[in-house]
């Protein structure tokens, strides 16, 4: 591990995996005592798409091992590096329902790129080397060693190799150039070609040339919420996240749109709606690392298996070689309607009470460029899509495929150990909150100053929306009391928390905790009724998206889709 450049743990001992942490006493490892094993996994993940390189999380047999299996699928559904290791009851119990005996291995398998109980000592470091580059080979996931504690007891010899062994590790091939001409020859016959971009296009380090394509043939960028993180959202062809809950600007382009160049994403029916309203009279270039991702949700025109990058740069090189008929005045039109939806979000009147969008706009306007934001689940993550901006990417971590409530303070816990020197901001709602709040305990023991905002309307407020608007408003068990003293709880860990009540005091308190790099949590009240829009029902297309009350793209656009004036 420390030859591999491991430089954290994120776990819980127990008997199991006692000799392992025995280990790390003498290395230059550093561990993070978790106080559940879900955090652990999400914190590696935290640290895991910081540095782009796989993060260790560590449980005991049995409930160590089955507590990490929410982490470990979370990772699987964003792609994201981790390694787990987890005990297991000696050899000679095995297979007899011995104290604290779990068939781990079995419960991951298909939410895992690779996993093994690893039955021989000389085995164990080669294990390793094997799952960690496995982790972090394109498409990165998570990976699992399961280890019996008599095989951790046992002398595992001096040789050690730090090449994976075959199959491990995928190698980038070029594009079929066959593939790439059919592509070409669809962007040239395109009028309004649209840019789709997934998780992928960071992971691949591919930003700078999607761009690039995005300038070359006048192609608005939009991302889904893995792919937010991805580019920079100030560049003034990209236009936020599309989907269920996306901008205004975004989805009306994709319903626009007579071609789309997904890159890097897996099209979820979060992001595009159905598969064959999504492709009614348009075409589609899907671009994916991952083979298996060709038409499993939609069939393509064209679908080019490559590493991201590479495949945008041959698309680079063919179109310099195109005629330039695309619409001059789409992207403009489009930038349009987005910056009235602002205007008219921003405009509202706040009633006595905070705006979840304007506070998102205020923690925008006071992080730094750098700042690495984290999110729970929720309303106050699709208020954050909507209105924090990434300038940098690989800013942006939170949980979309799995939508994992609690994910965003363990997350960001794991993501400030990666990067000391920066920001790091967990927005959250009190319902993820309260799941992982004992991350606290690690903020303030290990002095890792995490900021968190609670977006507090007692209530599962995302759950609320959906039995106001489908369920005729038959609110059930989805409403808190406000018996739970957030304040107090957060200090009780030893974190500084304050209970904030207008953008003022938000404000400098968010400040403070900057400019002094120091742990605080702020709760801050928000209108339970409070609904997020725009909003496209499940199962419906994007044309169908409802509108905040009061406003409609509509009167904008004239018959022929431009500006009314």
């Amino acid at each position: 591990m420390e030859a591999l450049g491991v430089e954290a743990v994120f776990g819980i001992p127990g008997g199991a995996n006692l000799p392992f942490y025995d280990a790390l006493v003498d290395s230059d490892i550093r561990s993070y005592l978790m106080r559940h094993e879900q955090q652990a996994t999400h914190a590696a993940e935290g640290y895991a798409r910081v540095k782009k390189r796989p993060g260790i999380a560590s449980g005991t047999s049995g409930p160590g091992a089955t507590n990490l299996i929410t982490g470990i699928v979370n990772a699987a559904m964003d792609s994201a590096p981790l390694v787990a290791i987890t005990g297991q009851v000696t050899r000679p119990f095995m297979g007899t329902d011995a104290f604290q005996e779990s068939d781990i291995v079995g419960m991951v398998l298909p939410h895992v790129k690779y996993a093994t109980t690893v039955l021989r000592s000389e085995r164990l470091s080669q294990e390793f080397v094997n799952a960690y580059f496995c982790a972090s080979s394109p498409r990165a996931g998570p990976v699992l060693i399961d280890v019996p504690r008599d095989v951790l007891q046992e002398e595992v010899g001096e040789e050690l190799k730090l090449e994976p062994e075959p199959g491990f590790v995928r190698t980038l091939s070029e594009p079929s150039g066959e593939a790439v001409m059919r592509a070409l020859e669809l962007i040239e016959r395109s009028r309004k070609p649209l840019i789709l971009v997934g998780g992928g296009v960071w992971y691949s380090n591919a930003t700078n040339e999607v761009l690039e394509l995005s300038e070359r043939i006048s192609a608005p960028i939009v991302t889904t919420t893995p792919g937010k993180t991805s580019v920079p959202e100030d560049h003034p062809n990209v236009l936020g996240v599309v989907g269920m809950h996306g901008r205004v600007e975004a989805n009306l382009a994709v319903v626009e749109a007579d071609l789309v160049i997904a890159i890097g994403t897996r099209l979820s029916d979060r992001a595009i709606g159905p598969a064959k309203e999504f492709r009614k009279a348009k075409s589609l270039i899907h671009i994916d690392i991952d083979l298996s991702e060709n038409a499993k949700v939609v069939k393509p025109d064209v679908f080019i298996h490559s590493d991201c990058r590479i495949a945008v740069e041959a698309l680079l090189r063919g179109v310099k070689t195109l005629r330039s008929d695309f619409d001059p005045d789409w992207v403009r039109r489009l930038k349009e309607v987005g910056a009235v939806y602002d205007e008219y979000m921003l405009s509202q009147d706040d009633s006595g009470s905070l705006s979840s969008w304007k506070i998102v706009k205020l923690l925008r306007d006071e992080a730094p460029r750098s700042a690495i934001v984290t999110t729970g689940v929720g309303q106050h993550q699709m208020w954050a899509q909507l209105f924090y901006k990434v300038f940098e990417p690989g800013t942006f971590i939170t949980s979309a495929g799995l939508g994992t409530m609690g994910f965003g303070l363990p997350a960001a816990f794991g993501a400030k150990v990666a990067a000391p020197n920066r920001v790091v901001l967990n927005l959250d709602g009190d319902g993820s909150f309260l799941m992982t709040c004992q991350t606290l305990a690690n903020v303030a023991e290990n002095d890792v100053p995490v900021i968190t905002v609670i977006f507090d309307n007692r209530s599962l407020g995302m759950v609320r929306q959906w039995q106001d608007l489908f369920y005729r408003r038959r609110y059930k068990d989805v409403d808190f009391t406000d018996l739970t003293n957030l304040v107090k709880l957060s200090e009780a860990f030893g974190v500084e928390a304050h209970f904030v009540q207008d953008y003022s005091d938000l404000r400098a308190h968010v400040r403070r905790a900057i400019r002094s790099d120091q742990a605080i949590v702020l709760d801050v009240p928000v209108n339970r009724d409070e609904r997020v829009f725009p909003m496209v029902p499940p199962g419906r297309p994007l044309e169908e998206t409802i509108y905040p009350p009061g406003f409609s793209p509509k009167p904008m656009l004239d018959l022929k889709g431009s500006p009314a004036r």
